[in-house]
């Protein structure tokens, strides 16, 4: 397209243009920009002295700082706007931060130490009214830029920034300048950093993949227009800006600028800048211009944007120029390249308008959709919290009285205590009821143990003496969300007691008759022959009982993992949709730390019950003791008398030198009611009494600790989960506070991450429904615009 051309298309068009290109900042501001959707833009690539600095002060009518080289240290964005010829030019100046600078991290990543942010952030810097002065404001912004994490006003208020040292080599954050002059086109393009190769310093060697990375992505851009800077005095074979979009096969995107022509040294051939102008050698899909900034003689004189156009017009109006080269004047000119830059932007903005489109409508779906996984705090937060305790509260006393179908918990705590008494019926005093070798001859004789129902040989614990009920599998059958805690338990924060399979003889006593004679005599004050002290007895009982405090932990533990866990599960089903809220996680540690103080209470009760059955053995239950003492005087008078047959047996089969199977000579014992009719008084007739009324009071001792351990679990514990946890969760929570209403809302609110995640959705959504709103407002353009050529 010839610069006359474009000059024309731009005056007819007009104000449309500048809304198109307002359009696509308005959705950069808004975020709309991602990876999967790039906005149209114009993107100037160049190597290092390719006079890409004056070539954008050409196009733009500024000056860009130069005496630090900081122009080139971070992308600068400019967007140009027309206004009318009684407008005052003016410039915004603001500073774009996407990325963020981590000291400590390693330089080896895409964006070596800088970390890109999710969502863009724009701080306005200044704005300016004179042309004289925005370089000095720019050179402060950059530098501010190039200062990660420090205030940017400090930059801008500083007497002088001269000594104010820079963190950072170079940053990938934007310096954005919005311009608005009259007569201008309405233009917008982004001056990368020049491609370089290598740094003076060796650990600056990063910066080079740094730089080369942030213009190849700005390249990859598929929505993209380059404007490719190609220095006249260099090799164009050695072109690395060149190199680098021909890699990413974007020359079809890219407008070529040969920069410096009045450094093309003399004599050099017009031909090969025919053929370039002409797309025969280093074509690009939009051909080249050439333009003619200002040299150094110029620029020490401080020569004027209206001065630079004018000497650029005289250059060009000369030989080759004007002679061989005069069919391509439509591309030499500063102006004609900015003219013709704005005609192809305006025309991949209309391009793309229907992708971006799309885009935004679809992304405004996956948002809202996303969204409904992050609720807003309902209105009425204390009406919400004080409905959920409520329902709890329901869920909890049903529980508690354990009627069908949410009688689980009450199941799982009876079959528990079943498991106590089966515990320590199994730590009951066992006796041995052979005959002490020093009475007897009988050499190898095996040893016989008294059991509870029968003449069992070994170690077999007695059964108890009452029924025992078998651990049946659970099974729920709730008829209610809140009942159907049953049907699954989750994990407790209480740590499950390993069942010890040596826990049932690890407090066994056992004892022998020549033992219980000795301490018999040993503790029996009375000289009369036959009498027992009881003090005697009370000490062989004492000994009976220190095994009993490990199943009673056991006991009280499970049942205090069973209430807590009954109760996280009713919590958890009353607080489905509040699972991620304050409101859920303090209500469950106010609950943890109810029950856990709850069975401390009862675990100090049991102790006390167990220290007062280890102090002194006492009962005023006599049927029953008098009932058990006298079944297990039978029990063992019988064993006895059994036992001492066989040993007789055993003694005459030696003396005879014949052999009998051990089970004939017991089965003989167990039959032969003459045998034993005339087997005579018992040597140990004193300890078998001793041993039954130990044995006796054991029984009565027993059920009377396990009732007192099960009662106060079952009756104080979760009397006291009804009557006072409800108080207790409304005081913890602060529900029944002046500021309940503000305290409910921020229980309701999601956890720090999911709140963060939910803002952030709901802020893209805002900016997405105004970047939808805005897309709708700019309808069609006009058939002019539409129709414009792409050359």
């Amino acid at each position: 397209m010839r610069g006359g051309q474009a000059n024309e298309q731009l005056g007819l068009l007009g104000r449309p243009v500048q809304k198109l290109v307002q359009l696509i900042k308005d959705l950069e501001h808004l975020g709309v920009e991602t990876k999967r959707l790039p906005l149209p833009k114009i993107v100037v690539v160049g190597d290092q002295s390719a006079g890409k600095s004056s070539l954008i002060e050409g196009i733009s009518g500024i000056k860009v700082p130069r005496s630090d080289g900081t122009c080139t240290r971070c992308p600068l964005e400019i967007t140009l706007f027309s206004s009318d010829e009684d407008t005052a030019w003016s410039c915004k100046v603001s500073l774009q931060q996407k990325f963020s600078f981590d000291s400590d991290a390693s330089p080896h990543g895409r964006y070596g130490k800088w970390r890109e942010d999710h969502n863009p952030t724009a701080i306005d810097f200044a704005i300016v009214n004179r042309k004289d002065a925005l370089q000095d404001v720019l050179t402060r912004a950059q530098r501010a830029t190039l200062n990660p994490g420090d205030n940017p006003r400090e930059y801008l208020n500083a007497l002088s920034i001269d000594d104010m040292p820079m963190k950072v080599e170079f940053s990938p954050n934007k310096v954005v300048l919005a311009i608005t002059a009259p007569g201008q086109p309405s233009l917008s393009f982004i001056d990368l950093p020049g491609v370089i190769r290598q740094m003076t310093k060796a650990q600056d060697k990063w910066l080079v993949n740094l730089v080369e990375n942030f213009v190849a992505d700005h390249i990859e851009q598929g929505n993209s227009l380059i404007l490719l800077a190609r220095s006249m005095e260099s090799d164009f074979a050695n072109s690395s800006g060149a190199a680098l979009i021909d890699q990413h096969n974007a020359l079809g995107r890219t407008v070529g600028c040969l920069t410096k022509p009045d450094r093309w040294p003399l004599g050099s051939k017009t031909q090969l800048i025919k053929n370039v102008l002409h797309g025969d050698a280093f074509a690009v899909g939009h051909g080249y211009f050439v333009t003619k900034q200002p040299n150094q003689v110029e620029l020490n004189d401080n020569i004027s944007t209206d001065e630079a156009r004018r000497s650029e017009e005289e250059f060009f109006a000369q030989d080759p120029w004007s002679t061989e080269l005069q069919d391509f004047q439509g591309r030499f000119g500063t102006f004609k390249l900015r003219d013709t830059l704005s005609v192809k932007l305006t025309k991949q903005i209309l391009v793309t308008l229907p992708e971006i489109t799309r885009t935004v409508d679809a992304r405004i779906a996956e948002v809202e959709h996303e969204l409904t996984g992050y609720p807003d705090p309902p209105e009425n937060a204390l009406g919400k919290v004080l409905e959920a305790l409520t329902t709890f509260r329901i869920a909890l006393e049903k529980h508690a009285q354990g009627v069908h179908p949410y009688n689980e918990m009450h199941n799982s705590i009876k079959e528990l205590a079943t498991t106590f008494q089966s515990d320590l019926e199994s730590l009951r005093p066992t006796l041995v009821l052979n005959t002490p070798e020093k009475f007897r001859q009988a050499i190898e004789t095996p040893v016989f143990e008294i059991d509870n129902d029968d003449d069992k040989v070994g170690d077999t614990p007695c059964p108890s003496a009452e029924p025992r009920s078998l651990n049946k599998k659970r099974r729920a059958e709730p008829d209610t969300p809140v009942a159907a805690s049953s049907a699954k338990k989750i994990k407790s924060d209480i740590a499950t007691p390993v069942k010890n399979s040596a826990l049932a003889t690890k407090g066994n006593k056992k004892f022998g008759l020549l033992e219980i004679r000795e301490t018999l005599s040993k503790l029996t004050a009375s000289s009369v022959p036959g009498e027992v002290d009881p003090f005697a007895v009370d000490y062989f009982c004492k000994q009976t009982f220190v095994g009993w405090e490990p199943p009673m932990l056991e006991y009280i533990n499970n049942v205090h993992q069973e209430i807590q866990t009954t109760l996280a599960q009713l919590l958890e089903i009353t607080c489905a949709q509040w699972l991620n809220t304050a409101f859920f996680s303090e209500a469950k540690k106010i609950i943890k730390s109810f029950v856990a103080n709850a069975m401390h209470n009862q675990e100090q009760h049991a102790k006390r019950a167990l220290k007062l059955e280890q102090r002194k053995p006492m009962t005023y239950n006599n049927e029953s003791y008098i009932q058990y003492h006298d079944k297990e005087l039978s029990l063992l008078q019988n064993e006895r008398i059994t036992r001492r047959l066989v040993e007789k047996f055993e003694d005459a089969d030696r003396a005879a030198g014949k052999f009998s199977e051990p089970a004939e000579r017991k089965k003989k014992a167990m039959t032969d009611k003459k045998a034993r009719g005339e087997l005579g008084d018992d040597p140990f007739k004193q300890e078998i009494h001793a041993m039954a009324r130990v044995r006796g009071y054991y029984y009565v001792a027993l059920l009377r600790f396990h009732d007192h351990v099960a009662q106060g679990v079952q009756v104080e514990v979760l009397h006291e989960l009804v009557t006072n946890l409800m108080q207790q969760l409304k005081a913890g929570l602060e529900v029944e506070t002046r500021d309940a209403h503000e305290r409910c809302k921020e229980l309701l609110a999601e956890d720090r991450d999911r709140e963060i995640r939910r803002k952030a959705l709901q802020q893209e959504r805002v900016n997405l429904l105004e970047a939808q709103r805005k897309l709708a407002a700019i309808g069609q353009i006009g058939e002019d615009v539409a129709s414009l050529p792409n050359n």
